[in-house]
């Protein structure tokens, strides 16, 4: 029980080495991966010779569990450390009164915003468009909901920051 006990943890370790070697690549950390692509190879090559030689199907099961849970972990960790994404909204309706009281809204929560004069398609009929810069995961979850309730349709772009 022991020895499948190491093999888990050794194979949750070697994924979560893996995983974040992967985010760390993303996130231009290349000597950050380096050093975790040689601890994890390092683990695989022990497990492999482990495993190998156990002859074992339940070796076989622990160790691809561990290795979910390995991959699990190393995204939730990153996910809790990771600043929050920002999206630029680009924001338009056709109807002036909505776009101002959506410009009023984001004012009310501090969301920055720029508004623009704009015109309808058939350029007849002036209304503006807002691009807003929600800076937390929850000011973008504010403005979702706020299109989402309202009864009016908004045409929403939404761009990494």
């Amino acid at each position: 029980m022991l020895y499948l006990g190491a093999l888990f943890l050794a194979k949750v370790l070697d994924n979560a080495l893996s995983t974040t070697k992967t985010i760390l690549i993303q996130r231009s950390r290349w000597v950050l991966a380096g050093i975790a692509a040689i601890l994890s190879d390092f683990i695989y090559f022990w497990i492999t010779k482990r495993i190998v030689s156990a002859d074992s199907m339940l070796a076989l099961l622990v160790v691809a569990i561990a290795g979910g849970v390995g991959c699990s972990l190393a995204c939730l960790v990153s996910d809790q450390l990771s600043k929050d994404r920002t999206y630029v909204n680009v924001i338009m309706s056709d109807n002036l009164e909505a776009m101002q009281a959506f410009r009023d809204f984001l004012a009310e929560h501090h969301i920055t915003n720029v508004a623009a004069d704009t015109y309808t398609l058939d350029w007849n009929t002036k209304t503006i468009t807002i691009t807003a810069y929600p800076e937390t995961k929850a000011e973008s979850r504010l403005i979702t909901r706020y299109i989402a309730e309202c009864p009016l349709k908004f045409k929403r772009l939404v761009q990494p920051g």
